[in-house]
């Protein structure tokens, strides 16, 4: 998943020529071209078909893991739509996003969101915590929340491992770096865990 070189080639396509407006968060979404995500809450199990659409479905209550992978040649586009057995898959599309989330549905639903990655360093086999974000459906009009810190992330590495004393002598570390440009990134995922949120919004802002 070595995508840094082209997926900061082709950031710069996309975003040409496209001027994003961000004001008026806090109730409202911001304005200017987007992606749109909607992460639905689903009581059972079901047969979902394979229309992948804008949509993927998750548990109503208890855990649902997100991955989510940045193909250079590919497309935003929903891999697994069915997360009610666990686990569905997001793929975003080349370039670099100012991203931003609000609860919708029924008052009272709330979602904790962490963001995961492994990694394989000179060390072996990492697994981070990278982020985490709580967001809730109150009432009123819902609240807009920029959720930019579980893609930009900050990580330390090992680039040095010294077998013989069980040490790193030298590490590298990623600061404030879009996920998917950190070389040594082998998988990134959301773990969701819901209780009664029935739908998050989430959208994908490009940056110039």
């Amino acid at each position: 998943m070595k995508l840094h070189i082209l997926a900061g080639m082709l950031a710069l396509a996309l975003a040409v020529a496209v001027t994003v407006s961000y004001a008026g968060v806090g109730n409202e979404m911001p304005s200017g071209p987007h992606y749109n995500l909607n992460i639905i809450g689903a009581k059972y199990e079901k047969d979902i078909g394979e229309s992948m659409g804008h949509s993927l479905f998750v548990k109503l209550e208890g855990k649902t893991r997100i991955l989510m992978t940045q193909a250079v040649d590919g497309e935003f586009v929903v891999v697994d739509r069915d997360g009610t057995d666990g686990s569905a898959e997001f793929n975003i599309a080349p370039g670099y996003y100012d991203v931003y989330a609000r609860a919708l549905g029924t008052p009272n639903g709330s979602v904790h969101i962490e963001s995961w990655g492994e990694f394989e360093d000179d060390e072996g086999y990492q697994v981070f915590k990278l982020g985490e974000v709580d967001l809730s459906r109150e009432k009123g009009k819902p609240q807009t929340v920029n959720i930019n810190d579980l893609f930009y992330v900050t990580v330390t590495l090992c680039t040095d491992w010294d077998e013989v004393t069980q040490t790193c002598n030298q590490t590298v570390t990623y600061t404030n770096e879009w996920v998917f440009d950190i070389a040594e990134l082998l998988q990134y995922y959301w773990e969701y865990f819901n209780t009664d949120l029935k739908l998050l919004q989430v959208r994908f802002y490009p940056r110039q």
